[in-house]
């Protein structure tokens, strides 16, 4: 959404949070690997560099946890806080986990990369 953004002109900041270490990436591309049983790669949307030359601010390792709109600020999980102007929350999806008796170890949620 952040490069998307860029590429539709838009020319004010962007701030890019997320609850992963690693850089934006490709999700589906994971469960194909583990699927073949080969060790899943982490294939980048963009590189630090692309988002530094695309001006996005990458703020990895914390998660949005509350947004105070007549104050413009989101804050995060580490405590600290972001202002914004305007704001694209672009949340994501968590596996739904069924309630099946004795699925135990063979069944496995696979989201991110560390899944």
């Amino acid at each position: 959404a952040a490069l998307a953004l860029r590429d539709l002109g838009y020319d004010g900041p962007v701030t890019l949070v997320g609850d992963e270490p690693h850089l934006p990436y490709e999700r589906p591309p994971l469960s194909k690997d583990a699927m073949a049983g080969d060790a899943p790669v982490i294939k980048a949307i963009a590189s630090d560099e692309i988002l530094a030359e695309r001006s996005i601010r990458h703020v990895h390792s914390v998660q949005a946890v509350a947004i105070d709109r007549a104050a413009h600020v989101v804050r995060l999980s580490d405590g600290s806080a972001l202002l914004y102007d305007k704001l694209l929350l672009a949340t994501g999806s968590l596996p739904r986990r069924l309630p099946m008796p004795g699925l135990g170890p063979r069944c496995v949620y696979l989201r991110t990369f560390n899944d």
